[in-house]
Formats: C-alpha cells, structure tokens, sequence
C-alpha cells in the first residue's frame, strides 16, 4: 500500500521554519511530503497569508523569498519534497474560488506549470486545486493540460464533471464500489485509487484539519487498505497545532506498522491503477 502526505499553500509567505517546525522529525525518517505550492499570491482572504494583505492588487511571486526557494531546491534534492502545483494565485473571488470562476483558466495552469518547472528544474504532473474546488470549465482546462488532480472528498456527480465515456464508467466505476462496501449515496466512500479521464486522473486525500479526530483518519485509512488501494492525506502546516500534530505522529506510526510505502503523491497515479488514485468521493464544499 503507498501512502502520500500533502500538505497545501506553499507561497511566498511561508518560512522554512513554518514546514520544519511540522515535518522535521517525520523528514529524518525519510517520509517524503507533497507541498502544492502557490506560484504569485494574490492579495486575498487567506488564514494562510497575513491578515494585512487580505485586501489590495498586490501580488507575491515565490521566486522572491529567495530564503525558501532556496530551501525547498535542497529539500527536492534529497527527496524530501515533491512540488505541485496549487491554483496560480489562490485568489477567491465574489462568485467562488480560483478554479471555480476565474478567467483564462487553461493561460492560469500553463503560466503556474511553466513557473514552478522553471524555478525548480523537475516537471509538474500534478495540480491542486485552491480550496479544492474545481467547476466543469476548470476541469476541461486540467483536463487539456494534461495535469493529475489531487483533491479531497469529491463530489462524483455527473453534472460536476464534463460529459462523456470516461465520466459514465467512473460513475459506474464508484457506484460499484459503494456496492460492495454497503454504502447508501448520503454515506462518506473512500475510493481508493485513481479515476482516469481522458488526459488526466483525480485521486482525493483524507483531510487533516481542526475537525478531524484520530479514529476517522485510522478508519479512512484501514478501508482503503482493506480494499487494496492507496492512501492521501492532505493538511496545511498553519492549521498544525499540537493536537494536530499528535494526530499526524499517530497516523504515521499506524501506517508504519501496517508496512506502507511513504510516497510522493506523483506516484499514487502511477502503474495503471483503475478501481487505482484514491478519491474520497463525497465532498462536503
């Protein structure tokens, strides 16, 4: 069983110290950790950004907190990142997220995607979307760029998705699925392996955030394994607090024993799995 840890928004306002403080101990075991990073920070609601530029036109490329940049290119040296790509600038809009409403969705992902590949030097394959939040026209546009979603708690009805074969046999793909576990349509399924569309694939990752308590993330764990898939759990390093770090520390030790492979999140859409990304399906957005 492989399991992947993400961890979302990476900017421009993030210290080295924000990402060591959480993954320090789990890095000198060799845990990699998937950072989806944001490219320019727009000046936006975020927790994860100061309160200060909450509001203005302002925008903040990584490239210029050369601190972390720096770091993160040595941490990707050695394994311990893996870079993907989260929304170009995160902003929230009046109407909806980033990958919901904002204009020139597809020009969004080439500028992040040629951004992150060029500051880093390693191909991006994988896209999250802010907020996870994504509508049909932000789907076509991953879909076109050929970029792998990782989500959280998809919402697998037809009318979400643009329609066509692919989206019919994984509809009939999931239903199956929520079959054999003896799931009713209101009731949370972990799917625990890729949906393949036509130029890319979605996996959703169990969520860690001040909600989550230890036995739902074990229980969503130990169902996809009992099933024989894999496992994503996905986190922001400025919700960590103690309770939460103690939460993650507890997973990891259950996932150790239970003899996982720790793996960036690239890997989980690999090998050709089908019934193979794990996707949560029942979003709560």
């Amino acid at each position: 069983m492989r399991v992947a840890i993400r961890d979302d928004d990476t900017s421009f306002f993030t210290r080295p110290y924000d990402l060591e403080r959480v993954y320090r101990r789990h890095w000198a075991r060799g845990i990699p950790v998937s950072l989806a990073v944001v490219p320019r920070h727009a000046s936006t609601r975020s927790k994860g950004i100061p309160r200060e530029h909450w509001e203005g036109v302002r925008s903040f490329p990584l490239a210029d907190n050369v601190a972390l940049v720096e770091y993160l290119r040595a941490q990707a040296a050695v394994g311990l990142i893996e870079i993907v790509l989260h929304g170009w600038s995160h902003q929230n809009y009046p109407t909806g997220y980033e990958f919901e409403v904002a204009p020139r969705l597809g020009e969004r992902l080439a500028r992040g995607q040629g951004y992150l590949e060029a500051l880093f030097g390693a191909p991006i394959k994988t896209f999250v979307p802010p907020h996870n939040a994504l509508s049909r026209r932000g789907l076509r546009a991953i879909d076109a760029a050929g970029l792998n979603v990782l989500g959280s708690f998809y919402s697998f009805r037809p009318d979400k998705k643009p329609w066509g074969l692919d989206t019919l046999r994984n509809y009939l793909l999931v239903r199956a699925h929520r079959r054999r576990t003896g799931r009713t349509r209101r009731e949370r399924l972990i799917y625990p392996w890729p949906l393949r569309y036509n130029r890319h694939a979605e996996f959703g990752c169990q969520p860690l955030v001040p909600r989550t308590t230890l036995d739902e993330t074990i229980a969503a764990f130990e169902e996809a394994r009992r099933w024989g898939g894999d496992f994503c759990l996905a986190t922001h390093y400025w919700e960590i607090d103690d309770r939460l770090a103690g939460i993650l520390d507890a997973f990891i030790a259950h996932a150790d024993r239970a003899g996982v492979e720790w793996v960036p999140a690239d890997a989980l859409f690999q090998d050709g799995r089908t019934a193979g990304v794990s996707s949560t399906i029942e979003e709560t957005q």
